[in-house]
């Protein structure tokens, strides 16, 4: 049997470019624009975000609180 070959030449999402041409009209498509802008937004969000959780430390190497304990014992 032959190796798996790809059928298409389309890229991977990453590897993509895009490009924006302006279109002047009288009246702007007001749907498209805040599509666009809620685009842009949830891309910068979920960067950050992503860069955030990187920074912190997780929750299963903090050391327990030492409240917790006593009030345990008092039970």
């Amino acid at each position: 049997m032959s190796r798996y070959a790809k059928k298409t030449d389309r890229r991977p999402y990453e590897e993509r470019s895009f490009s924006v041409r302006a279109v002047h009209r009288e009246r702007a498509d007001l749907h498209k624009l805040a599509e666009v802008l809620i685009r842009l937004t949830l891309q910068e969000t979920g960067e950050s975000r992503a860069a955030r959780a990187a920074e912190r430390v997780p929750d299963t190497y903090r050391a327990a609180p030492d409240g917790l304990a006593a009030s345990e014992a008092a039970r």
